[in-house]
């Protein structure tokens, strides 16, 4: 096995992008250990790094596009394309979820995140919406899916510590996200 680009000091849980073209190459990370992240023991940092490996002629160095910071850490990190792979859309580039520690599950614009690379603390970049599952009891939500069906891509599986799994409709991305949960037994 070869390497190709490597983040060094980077404790966390990754998404590819699921878009082609210049995002190809782009990652989120959202941050589940304190080491090299700089935030006090609570909090994380959800970020989007360019790996830039499809260019065979280019530097594989991973390059920051922008970054948030986090109330708590991540358990777990979801991506699902918007319409940018269907239209020339690069204000829609799909959804990100993170599955916090705190049992929380919160949503993301990625291109929010990219336009507000130099102020991480614009409140365009903050999450869209923040639900708990499980009505708090779920622990710390370590798994994530979107649905990879084009007609169901905003719908997201999740799991916890606590060993529920929950369904969420998400809505589109370009929408204000209101969450609706579905557990064990029916219930949100």
């Amino acid at each position: 096995m070869t390497r190709i680009a490597q983040l060094d000091d980077k404790g966390a849980v990754v998404a590819w992008s699921p878009l082609g073209g210049e995002y190809a190459d782009v990652i989120a990370l959202g941050s589940k250990e304190k080491g090299g992240i700089g935030f006090d023991d609570y909090g994380g940092e959800l970020q989007l790094y360019d790996f830039n490996i499809a260019n065979p002629h280019g530097s594989h160095e991973p390059r920051l596009l922008g970054s948030i910071a986090t109330a708590t850490r991540f358990g777990s990190i979801a991506w699902t394309p918007g319409n940018a792979h269907l239209h020339a859309d690069a204000d829609d580039l799909g959804l990100l979820a993170g599955g916090m520690l705190d049992g929380t599950v919160s949503l993301w614009k990625p291109s929010s995140l990219l336009r507000n690379a130099a102020a991480s603390s614009d409140p365009s970049a903050a999450p869209l919406a923040t639900v708990t599952p499980g009505g708090g009891n779920a622990g710390g939500i370590t798994a994530l899916k979107f649905n990879p069906h084009e007609k169901e891509r905003y719908t997201l599986a999740c799991g916890g510590t606590s060993g529920e799994v929950w369904v969420m409709e998400t809505g589109e991305a370009g929408e204000s996200a209101v969450v609706e949960v579905y557990g064990p037994g029916g219930e949100g």
